[in-house]
């Protein structure tokens, strides 16, 4: 399959996240706050144009993590459906046994995560106790910086 050419959102490269990491603040609603007027978070993001991006599929071999940053593996979830907040901790905890034994970790946490949905959510509430709560799709691409490893592009 050929490369193709992708429009992608970064998070910028600023100089506050030298020593301020981004963040995003969830505030329990209370009267006389108005999260429209009062900044949440410090996120700053910016589009890139015409990036390549190859199909991965037709490397000469495996991409591994202490060469490019990314590890593929395949992985049968015991879980399809997520229609109970046990589901979300199974599937949690099946996560962390996974990369445990897969990057030979010493520990893993799995603190967080999200059910994804490819649409726009309107609400002025959200409720992070409720694990089964989706949210729309995610923001930015990630871009870690990782000095010792190539662009995933130069292979």
């Amino acid at each position: 399959m050929p490369s193709i050419k992708a429009s992608l959102e970064y998070l910028q490269d600023l100089e506050i996240y030298e020593h301020e990491k981004p963040y995003w603040v969830f505030l329990q609603p209370r009267e006389g706050f108005d999260p429209n007027k009062q900044r949440l978070d410090n996120l700053e993001f910016e589009a890139r144009y015409n990036i390549e991006v190859h199909d991965i599929r037709e490397l000469d071999s495996e991409p591994v993590l202490e060469e490019f940053g990314f590890q593929v593996f395949q992985h049968q979830s015991k879980l399809s459906n997520f229609e109970k907040n046990v589901d979300v901790v199974e599937y949690r905890s099946e996560t962390e046994a996974l990369l445990k034994r897969t990057l030979g970790a010493v520990y893993v946490k799995c603190y967080d995560s999200r059910l994804r949905k490819n649409i726009v959510f309107e609400r002025t509430e959200l409720d992070l106790n409720d694990l089964l709560s989706p949210e729309g799709p995610a923001r930015g691409v990630h871009n870690g910086k990782f000095p010792s490893y190539p662009s995933p592009i130069e292979y």
